[in-house]
């Protein structure tokens, strides 16, 4: 009988990679990926939210929570505290500190691996916690096949009980709750980053708020911080502004405006720079001229228009004179 060889497939090995091969920094190097949309999204999809940008590097009290985020269904906000190493003590302190510090529901803890006692601890929280809180343990883990790029992989270590059931249920009330301002700043900043397709990527990335200012991208983060958001108080005109915040946003204002005439010479407008006295932060912000109305539908092409064409010309013009300057806490 004649015999016949099949030559087999030829396979390769998968090979763990040390987390500091790829983010040799927690701070400067893992959580800024991890920020990048594409990257948020892997998190989401593996917690089974989205989640939606809001700051890196947020203050609270002496400390700076990694990376806050919110759901953009229930407008929940998310605390994610990273380590790069496995888990430990301070860690576990400092993620209760922030999320009691931000009001947080949804708190994600990442880590290389999850001791036992630590993910232990994540369930008690669960178990202790009414259904309104969320506690995550997640491991992050680095793959190679021989000199293929690195592949991340989240695996969850710890949830709550029902998670599945509890997010479509809060969903669907989320849906049913939403009241008709909050409806309405929703399509208005929805139909806004549906025109910015194909011209700002930054902002096309975005789901919309449901409130009446939306943020266009991080153009630093740290201490300060600075954003680029829209807003649109009833009282006055639709506002495109570069948002400064946290304890260094009086300093880094100042050091600004007296760039004032080179930043708007590189711009080509002049600009509203808004010290905010009572206030932490500080604004530079160009106003839309005229009396317009967001109640009036027919104008939003007019005015989303104005932003996508001043948006990106404000963001070019600062970010080198925002690059430019030197704080301790500004991320890379």
């Amino acid at each position: 009988m004649e015999s016949h060889m099949t030559a087999a497939t030829p396979l390769a090995r998968l090979e763990r990679i040390s987390l500091r091969t790829a983010w040799p920094n927690e701070a400067s190097n893992f959580t800024p990926w991890l920020a990048q949309k594409e990257n948020l999204d892997l998190l989401a999809e593996k917690i089974g939210i989205p989640l939606v940008l809001e700051a890196v590097e947020k203050q609270v009290g002496p400390f700076y929570a990694d990376i806050l985020a919110k759901e953009p269904d229930t407008e929940r906000w998310v605390i994610i505290e990273n380590q790069i190493t496995p888990t430990d003590h301070p860690h576990l302190g400092q993620l209760l500190t922030y999320a009691a510090g931000l009001d947080a529901r949804t708190i994600i803890w990442i880590a290389e691996e999850f001791r036992e006692e630590h993910r232990a601890a994540i369930d008690f929280l669960n178990r202790a916690t009414t259904e309104e809180f969320a506690f995550f343990g997640v491991q992050v883990e680095l793959y190679k096949i021989g000199n293929s790029p690195y592949a991340p992989d989240f695996s969850i270590v710890a949830k709550p009980n029902d998670w599945s059931k509890r997010t479509q249920t809060a969903k669907q009330a989320a849906s049913e709750a939403e009241n008709e301002s909050q409806r309405a700043w929703r399509e208005y900043w929805g139909a806004l980053i549906a025109a910015a397709k194909d011209r700002y990527a930054a902002l096309a990335e975005r789901s919309p708020y449901r409130s009446n200012w939306q943020t266009f991208e991080t153009i630093r983060g740290g201490n300060p911080s600075f954003v680029l958001n829209a807003s649109f108080p009833w009282d006055r005109s639709l506002r495109l502004e570069i948002y400064i915040d946290k304890s260094l946003a009086k300093t880094a204002f100042k050091s600004l405006r007296e760039q004032k005439d080179k930043i708007e010479k590189e711009f080509g407008s002049p600009l509203a720079w808004e010290e905010l006295p009572d206030a932490q932060a500080s604004r530079i912000a160009l106003y839309m001229p005229g009396d317009e109305k967001r109640r009036d539908s027919g104008d939003w092409t007019k005015q989303h228009e104005w932003l996508l064409t001043w948006a990106p010309k404000l963001s070019a013009a600062a970010r080198p004179f925002i690059a430019s300057l030197q704080f301790p806490d500004f991320l890379k």
